[in-house]
């Protein structure tokens, strides 16, 4: 499945709104907003149609997805827009992240876990809100969980170090940027590792930079130490660093400035399990055939490293 996909559900009391653009969406929240209730509505339309009193609009069938006998229900669905209710254990298993890997349907998965087999963005962490109340009806809409993240990449001569998610291509660019502000650079070496290296050292101001693109679940226990330390530290969270490398305008390509506005557009769920996956292929794709700046993900290309190329990197990040 590809592109953006709305999705309303509605009886004559409630109404429930949200817009779908990625593989995995995440809706968290507290006890009653709202989930239970959307998912319940979901699940009787499903069962009953018309007759439940429920109406959906969108323009891709909408199931639900249950504990019993879930692959097998799973292995059934397809171009869908699958719901999985909170209470589900199988949700944080390797088992249903294999499961739903190269699958054709969008997901969105309500749940208060962090999610470490999955890799979703930021960006998809939603939490369902009330927006009015009229005519006997109360309309809900879904928002993005952690609101509007600072892009905090033009701030890097305020930071004592730089921390990055590992040590490869990424890391080799930063390094070379960080020597520019005066600055440290530092490898978490995994994503997983980057909480602990804000509380190693909790009094630097420490500028975290990683692949937003796959950093959902790692996202609550950095959102809570960004709160307890505001002013210690800031986030930049690209899609990925090749998406970086792809808005800098490094390299050229006729269709690139509409794949960089409407990504959805041009990702398949079937083939890409992340939009991670989906830029470093393109990158990789649009510089094989010149061996200069031939894109590799352990070790990057000395043309990627010259002057005016990390100029134009860090043009991207500030206008980001």
């Amino acid at each position: 499945m590809k592109g953006k996909h709305s999705i309303v559900v509605r009886n004559r009391r409630v109404q429930f709104a949200l817009e779908l653009e990625r593989n995995i969406t995440v809706i968290r929240g507290d006890s009653a907003t709202g989930k239970t209730t959307m998912l319940g509505m979901l699940r009787d339309y499903e069962e009953l149609g018309a007759q439940s009193g429920v109406a959906v609009q969108c323009d891709k069938p909408c199931r639900t997805l249950t504990s019993r006998d879930w692959e097998s229900q799973l292995s059934r669905m397809k171009d869908s827009i699958v719901f999985v209710d909170e209470g589900n254990a199988f949700v944080s298993s390797r088992a249903f992240a294999q499961a739903i890997c190269g699958s054709s349907n969008y997901y969105v998965l309500i749940t208060r876990e962090s999610l470490y087999q999955l890799p979703y963005s930021v960006e998809a962490v939603l939490e369902l809100r009330t927006t009015t109340r009229r005519e006997k009806c109360t309309y809900n809409k879904a928002y993005p969980y952690y609101g509007t993240l600072e892009h905090a990449a033009s701030e890097m001569d305020r930071s004592d170090r730089i921390l990055t998610e590992d040590s490869n291509s990424g890391y080799q660019m930063l390094s070379k940027i960080a020597e520019q502000y005066h600055v440290r650079c530092e490898a978490a070496n995994g994503k997983s590792n980057i909480y602990a290296c804000l509380e190693e050292r909790s009094n630097d101001k420490t500028l975290v930079i990683a692949d937003g693109a796959a950093f959902g679940a790692e996202m609550e226990k950095i959102y809570r130490f960004l709160k307890l330390h505001p002013s210690q530290v800031m986030l930049y969270l690209p899609e990925s660093f090749e998406w970086l490398i792809l808005k800098s305008g490094i390299v050229h390509n006729a269709k690139l400035a509409d794949i960089l506005e409407r990504p959805e557009e041009y990702i398949d769920s079937a083939k890409y399990f992340s939009w991670e996956q989906f830029f470093t292929e393109l990158l990789i794709q649009l510089t094989s055939e010149r061996d200069y700046m031939r894109y590799g993900k352990q070790s990057l290309a000395p043309f990627y490293l010259q002057a005016e190329n990390i100029r134009k990197v860090i043009s991207a990040m500030e206008r980001d």
